[in-house]
């Protein structure tokens, strides 16, 4: 599976083989300010529970000129609870979750998604082998804070973590603490800046050294 970023929220995330292509929550990064590049996709994800049930958000929030189809003459909208089996990816929501578990083949990404901070961390237990969490990092109001985020981190145990949701030097957003302040508080060395990442298989180890990347957007 192909990662990469597309907006403050939002992610690309592309199977292999198949080229089926999934994006998150792009109506957050839009609202937010903090940039969303426009981006083909087949799957638009939305974990606003506000969104719920809702139909036609593409087009009803004038997403239409920001996402546009990719491999199929309309995009699958996500936003509620269910099983969803569409070209060679599982997608999964619990009830009253705003996480989603996405699955190719062996591999599962955890997409953590508008989670706040009154977020119960105990839904993030018992989810299986998971290679890659994408999680949001900047604590405040809108985001779990630290303490949250470290048991969710330690319930999930990922082998690669992708941090959203955060300021940086050029841009504050909001009250939301930046890379830097993140990496100073869980004290992080593993730490890399790509352009997208591939993922094609979980790699077992013996000792696990949780693996940081923030993709350029």
């Amino acid at each position: 599976m192909k990662i990469k970023k597309v907006g403050f929220t939002s992610f690309l995330l592309t199977a292999n083989g198949t080229n089926t292509s999934v994006v998150t929550d792009p109506l957050y990064s839009i609202e937010s300010k903090a940039g969303f590049t426009k981006t083909k996709a087949d799957i638009c994800l939305f974990s606003d529970s506000s969104l719920i049930a809702e139909e036609g958000i593409v087009k009803g929030k004038d997403l239409d000129t920001k996402v546009v189809p990719d491999n199929r003459e309309k995009i699958i909208e996500i936003s509620s609870p269910g099983e969803f089996e569409i070209g060679g990816l599982m997608i999964r929501r619990g009830i009253k979750e705003p996480f989603y578990l996405i699955d190719e083949k062996e591999l599962r990404v955890v997409y953590l998604g508008l989670v706040d901070k009154d977020f119960d961390v105990d839904l993030t237990k018992d989810l299986g082998d998971v290679e890659i969490l994408i999680a949001p990092v900047g604590d405040g109001e809108r985001f779990p804070s630290y303490e949250k985020l470290e048991k969710i981190i330690n319930n999930i145990d990922p082998n690669i973590l992708i941090p959203y949701g955060f300021s940086n030097d050029e841009k504050k957003i909001g009250e939301l603490k930046t890379r830097e302040e993140f990496i100073k508080h869980f004290g992080f060395t593993n730490i890399h800046d790509e352009n997208y990442v591939n993922i094609t298989a979980i790699t077992e180890t013996d000792q696990k050294f949780i693996k940081v990347i923030f993709l350029k957007d």
